[in-house]
């Protein structure tokens, strides 16, 4: 086995483990909610080649890790932004506090589009 072909094996590995499915789940639908996930993904991989007196050898691994950190909630039947709850999980990292903030700063968002819009 070459080196090239170990590393594309882990590619191949990583993009089968790491999916945008994974960073915002499927929706769950519960009654007139659509429930989703906000995950964050961390990987690494590593590989390497060696030559001694009796052949060669080359070796690899790759390995991800996925933390949910926010779960958001659709209300259906609540129009605009005033349907959309974001509530983060566990202690307010970098990630969860920059989905916080964009949560907070939606509805602002929307009504800017919107007024655009009109113009």
């Amino acid at each position: 086995m070459t080196e090239r072909s170990v590393f594309d094996g882990i590619l191949e590995h990583l993009r089968t483990m790491v999916s945008s499915d994974i960073l915002v789940s499927n929706p769950i639908i519960s009654g007139e909610r659509s429930i989703f996930t906000i995950s964050s993904v961390g990987f690494g991989f590593a590989g390497g080649e060696g030559k001694a007196e009796d052949g060669t050898g080359s070796g690899g691994g790759a390995g991800a890790g996925v933390t949910p950190v926010a779960v958001m909630v659709i209300h259906q039947n609540i129009p605009g932004p005033e349907g959309i709850q974001i509530f983060t999980l566990g202690k307010k990292g970098e990630i969860s506090q920059a989905i916080a903030t964009a949560a907070e700063s939606l509805p602002s968002v929307i009504e800017a589009i919107r007024g655009s819009k009109k113009e």
